[in-house]
C-alpha cells in the first residue's frame, strides 16, 4: 500500500483524514512493514466504513487488516442509534459463530509439505466458500430456522458430524439464548443476543448493509 495516503500519528499508527463523504478519519494500526504489504482494498474499504451513518470518532482497522465483505477483516467501528447509526452486517462479520474446531489427522507438517499446494486445492474445490458458492444440502425454510437454532447439534443429529467434533467446537457450535429473526425475502439469517433484545429486519443485502429495528420489536 502506498504509505503517502497517511499521516504517521506513530510508528503504529496511521491516520486518513476524512474526504469525500467521510464523516470520520480512518486508523490502520500496524507497523510499516505490515502496512506495506497490505491490499490497497482496505484502504478503500476502511474510508468507505468511514462514511457509515452515526459513526463515532473514526473508522478503524487492526494490524490483520485484509480485504472483506463491505468492511475490511480487522475492521472495528461503533455507531450511535440516536445519530442514524446502522448495523452492518460485514461489520459483524459473516462467519461469527461459525464453529471454529480442531481436526486431529495424525499428519506432520513434513507429512504434507510435499503435497500442501495439491491439498490446498482439493479443499478449495471440495469446500464451498465465498459469495455466491453452494453445496449439496437444501434447506427449507422450516430446516433453515431449525438450523440456525440448533446449530452443530442440528447436523450431528442428521449425521454430518459426530459429539466428539461438538467437543472440539467454539461453544459446542451454539450460542445458548440466541434468538434468531429470518428475512424470508433475502433469506438472511439476523442474530439477537437474547430474545428480549429488539429484533432487526435487513434492508438491504449489498456489503455493509444496514439494519432497522422492525415494528414489532419496537412496540
Amino acid at each position: 500500500m502506498d504509505l503517502s495516503q497517511f499521516e504517521r500519528v506513530s510508528d503504529y499508527e496511521w491516520r486518513i483524514a476524512p474526504f469525500g463523504r467521510m464523516r470520520v478519519p480512518a486508523v490502520i494500526y500496524a507497523d510499516k512493514a505490515l502496512l506495506l504489504e497490505m491490499d490497497q482494498k482496505v484502504y478503500e474499504q476502511i474510508t468507505n466504513v468511514a462514511m457509515l451513518p452515526g459513526i463515532v470518532k473514526a473508522a478503524y482497522a487492526m494490524p490483520d487488516a485484509h480485504w472483506g465483505y463491505g468492511f475490511p477483516i480487522g475492521g472495528v467501528a461503533a455507531f450511535d442509534p440516536d445519530e442514524g447509526g446502522v448495523i452492518s452486517a460485514g461489520g459483524v462479520g459473516f462467519d461469527i459463530s461459525c464453529g471454529v474446531r480442531t481436526l486431529h489427522t495424525g499428519l506432520k507438517a513434513a507429512d504434507l509439505a510435499p503435497i500442501k499446494q495439491k491439498l490446498a486445492d482439493r479443499l478449495f474445490a471440495r469446500i464451498p466458500a465465498g459469495v455466491g458458492s453452494t453445496g449439496r444440502l437444501r434447506l427449507d425454510a422450516a430446516e433453515m430456522d431449525a438450523m440456525l437454532r440448533g446449530g452443530a447439534q442440528w447436523a450431528v443429529n442428521r449425521g454430518y458430524g459426530t459429539e466428539a467434533d461438538l467437543e472440539r467446537t467454539e461453544e459446542h457450535g451454539r450460542m445458548p439464548g440466541a434468538a434468531i429473526t429470518i428475512c424470508l425475502r433475502n433469506s438472511v439469517p439476523i442474530w439477537c443476543p437474547s430474545p428480549r433484545e429488539p429484533q432487526w429486519m435487513l434492508t438491504t443485502t449489498s456489503p455493509g448493509c444496514s439494519l432497522k429495528r422492525s415494528a414489532a420489536a419496537a412496540s
